[in-house]
């Protein structure tokens, strides 16, 4: 039986309208797509035909090689929701340094990619089950830091820990990505040390099916620098509300371990 974005579900439906809806959204100024596989753009299938979208921005990053069937269709897929957008005038693509007018309250700045893109580091091997059609489109995700008043929001999107030593780490003013509020890379499998120690985020959250919640890589590394540490796989829906002088979080689960 097929699941998820392949199923039944389509969390845009079933997850994103309804909670907009909650809040009397009728419209959204633009959505953020990190990168094209289909764990972070699978909702947009479906919302973009049902809800009022004025912009996709994305990093306009297209994987260069050839790649196994289960990755070239949901890069072929990804491509053609673009095109979409890009018919319509309403798609940015977005790099390193640019600034996003998504709402006057926001100070929205894109931290990676470069418009270049992070390339293959010379000399790296990676698992026979991380090809380039993944790990390369994860390493450029588009990054994302969001400061509200005093509260600094930062979203790197899939990269993985070989890329965000060798490429995001050395490439990234560190001043940029200190946070009040981190989205762990790589739904929290991805981290490192240099990486927590730049960030010393207050609060993470990783986004990760209950399956691989325990024992990952970046929460040991998070608590050592003092972050509160959420996983949505055992904290159940986690919810950060920002006044821009200080934020609240609420976890579903709060106490769960």
């Amino acid at each position: 039986m097929r699941q998820g974005w392949e199923g039944d579900f389509n969390a845009g439906r079933d997850l994103v309208v309804p909670f907009l809806k909650a809040l009397g959204v009728t419209e959204l100024d633009g959505v953020l797509i990190s990168h094209a596989h289909y764990d972070h753009f699978g909702g947009l299938v479906w919302l973009k035909d049902n809800f009022p979208i004025k912009r996709l921005i994305d990093s306009g990053y297209e994987f260069p090689g050839a790649s196994k069937p289960d990755y070239s269709s949901e890069l072929r897929h990804y491509s053609r929701v673009r095109a979409e957008f890009q018919q319509r005038g309403t798609y940015v693509a977005a790099h390193a340094g640019d600034k996003l007018a998504l709402d006057d309250a926001l100070n929205v700045e894109v931290i990676a990619p470069p418009k270049e893109f992070f390339a293959n580091p010379e000399g790296s091997v990676r698992a026979a089950n991380d090809p380039p059609a993944h790990y390369l489109v994860n390493a450029n995700s588009l990054g994302i830091r969001i400061q509200h008043g005093d509260v600094v929001f930062y979203l790197p999107g899939d990269i993985q820990t070989e890329d965000i030593d060798r490429s995001l780490l050395p490439f990234v003013d560190p001043a940029k990505i200190k946070c009040d509020v981190l989205i762990a890379p790589g739904h929290g499998i991805h981290g490192s040390k240099a990486f927590a120690e730049a960030v010393r985020p207050e609060v993470s959250i990783a986004s990760v099916f209950p399956r691989y919640a325990r024992g990952l890589k970046s929460t040991p590394e998070l608590k050592a620098v003092g972050a509160k540490t959420y996983i949505t796989g055992i904290h159940g829906q986690v919810q950060v509300v920002s006044d821009g002088k200080t934020y609240q979080v609420t976890a579903e689960h709060p106490d769960a371990k």
